[in-house]
């Protein structure tokens, strides 16, 4: 379980590692456009309102945001976020000071604050010495705004203007970082969960026959016995006679071939009357549900029949092998690994006396 569990979490480490750091840049692509985008609606808003120098005081702004924007695909990383928060910080600031604090702009604050808490680029200390900062600059510029009157004085409709369109960026703004980061996380629970399912697929199979493995028929024994310990059931194990002597004389590719075979005859017969597994080595595990141990043992002496039967080919030439199997009915009362102790005394016993048999 600790491999496992060390996969999965390199698994998704390493998902998250290739997945971020593209929804990252995606993000500050996206905040570009958008900054960009306010910023050409601040020049309007200004000239729309006769305050056309402070629409061209922009001009530096908008020249950063664009020659980083045409940067961020060739050179994707940090330094992005750090010219980001120096681009809307800055703009913050002169914002505040020349239109006051009831335009809104000290919300600025807010886009960035998402975008460096789910940047993969810092540890935490480091968001939250940065949250701090943050912190304290809005603090700054509220007393300042307290103490100073703003440099341009705005009529009731161009401030409501500006704080309608303020807002707005911010609240598009978050929204679009939000949706991209999520879209990240989902994404990655996805892949995650995909993960696991094929990591418990493969702890719980047999890699070389497909079959189910011990792990897997144990833990459905269990259930058994504890979801349903009045319900009656029987269990059998069998054993390729004479299976070293194959390897031996006809070589280990030719005994991985009958694995295989057998395997496929048993999900064929088996199918919804129960399970089967491969144990270990040349061994497999029945487990019937709902049958006594005269059902069992005909179901199972009609399957020894049909592996005596089963061609394997080798080379062209059709080989036949034999099973010995030891069946076993749960008796309520027995544990499981008494149970199973049985079934397997039974099958050395056929293997004692003649081979190719069922014992029950």
């Amino acid at each position: 379980m600790n491999i496992v569990n060390k996969i999965k979490n390199t698994v998704f480490i390493n998902s998250c590692t290739r997945c971020t750091p593209h929804y990252f840049t995606l993000v500050m692509q996206w905040s570009y456009w958008l900054i960009i985008l306010y910023f050409f609606c601040y020049i309007i808003f200004t000239v729309y309102f006769g305050l056309s120098i402070y629409g061209a005081i922009i001009t530096p702004w908008i020249l950063a945001a664009i020659v980083s924007l045409h940067f961020i695909r060739r050179f994707p990383g940090r330094r992005h976020l750090f010219l980001y928060t120096i681009l809307l910080l800055s703009w913050l600031i002169f914002f505040v000071i020349n239109f006051g604090w009831d335009c809104g702009g000290q919300h600025f604050i807010m886009p960035l604050m998402v975008i460096v808490f789910f940047s993969i680029y810092d540890t935490i200390p480091r968001k939250l010495l940065f949250l701090g900062i943050l912190f304290a600059l809005r603090l700054y510029l509220f007393f300042y705004c307290m103490n100073h009157t703003p440099i341009i004085q705005l009529s009731a409709v161009s401030n409501a203007v500006l704080q309608i369109m303020n807002t707005s960026f911010i609240f598009i703004h978050m929204a679009v970082v939000c949706l991209i980061f999520s879209t990240n996380i989902q994404n990655a629970e996805k892949q995650l969960m995909i993960y696991n399912q094929e990591l418990q697929k493969q702890a719980c199979t047999d890699p070389l026959t497909t079959l189910h493995n011990r792990r897997y028929m144990m833990d459905l024994l269990e259930n058994q016995t504890s979801v349903k310990p009045h319900d009656r059931f029987c269990v059998a194990l069998g054993d390729i006679d004479l299976f070293k002597k194959i390897n031996d004389t006809r070589g280990h590719n030719f005994g991985d071939l009958v694995l295989r075979e057998l395997a496929e005859l048993f999900k064929d017969s088996v199918k919804d009357k129960g399970y089967v597994c491969r144990w270990g080595g040349e061994e497999f595990f029945f487990f019937l549900p709902d049958m006594n141990l005269d059902q069992a043992s005909e179901f199972i002496n009609s399957l020894n029949i049909a592996v005596s039967k089963l061609p394997i080919h080798d080379n062209g030439d059709p080989i036949h092998v034999t099973m010995t199997f030891g069946v076993e009915e749960y008796d309520y009362q027995s544990s499981l690994t008494n149970l199973i102790k049985s079934a397997d005394d039974k099958l050395y016993y056929g293997k004692k006396h003649g081979r190719n048999r069922v014992i029950f």
